[in-house]
């Protein structure tokens, strides 16, 4: 009896919904905004990408290259992006808009320690809340895939390879 393959697409879902679990997790507990909690997501990222290489590896009895295991994990790496870009963007707007109030909020308290007018600063804060939105949504999709990228490629040097390897017919 063959063994069954897991699709990159159910490991993108158990892996984004881990991610987004932690996250909320650090919006609740406003962790978030502490730098090293930012970091916890991005080890668990890239971890579960080489993880997801070597259990690719594994169910294919190590019969693969680096080509085809870097395919897979990076396919693996674009579902969790995707699915955490719809996250990021419910999360800004419906979930957790005090995020962008938050840091609006600093860049108000930073703007009165310089002596900025509240003219100035009010002007500021429209623009500074129209940045942080898109800087949320395009740095973050930008930042999964290069940060997947980076867990494919290890995923895909650390798995178990077959030097000899001759590709299956099906």
């Amino acid at each position: 009896m063959e063994q069954k393959i897991t699709s990159h697409i159910v490991k993108g879902l158990i892996i984004a919904a881990i991610l987004i679990v932690v996250n909320i997790i650090g919006q609740l507990t406003s962790y978030i905004f502490e730098d090293w909690y930012r970091w916890i997501g991005t080890v668990i990222y890239v971890a579960s990408i080489i993880i997801s290489a070597i259990y690719f590896s594994n169910q294919n009895n190590q019969n693969v290259n680096f080509g085809i295991l870097f395919t897979h994990s990076f396919k693996t790496a674009a579902v969790i992006t995707s699915i955490l870009f719809v996250y990021t963007l419910l999360s800004v707007y419906f979930i957790f808009p005090g995020q962008i109030t938050h840091f609006v909020q600093q860049g108000i308290d930073e703007a009165k320690k310089q002596g900025k007018s509240a003219a100035e600063i009010q002007e500021a804060v429209v623009m500074a809340r129209k940045v942080l939105i898109t800087s949320f949504l395009a740095g973050g999709l930008m930042i999964n895939l290069i940060t997947g990228a980076l867990g494919a490629f290890l995923g895909a040097a650390l798995a178990k390879k077959n030097p000899n390897f001759q590709p299956t017919q099906k």
